[in-house]
């Protein structure tokens, strides 16, 4: 069984991980955005429109990391 001390450096790596990935998501949207803005050709409009769909998904896989960080410290604890 995991000690208290390895869960609470768990939930603290985590939980930074989850801040910083918020923080680069705004980030890449607002350039993502911007670049979507300046583009003039279809080419640049759809390499924008994946740039921030990417993001969005980084950003989705960060969250699922927390959740299942959350559900093994329901189910250890």
């Amino acid at each position: 069984m995991p000690s208290a001390q390895l869960l609470i450096m768990l939930s603290r790596m985590t939980s930074l991980l989850v801040d910083v990935a918020g923080g680069v998501f705004t980030l890449v949207m607002v350039y993502g955005g911007i670049r979507l803005m300046v583009a003039h050709s279809p080419r640049a409009v759809q390499s924008s429109k994946e740039l921030m769909g990417r993001a969005a998904i980084g950003l989705a896989l960060i969250l699922l990391v927390d959740v299942i960080r959350q559900l093994l410290q329901y189910v250890v604890s």
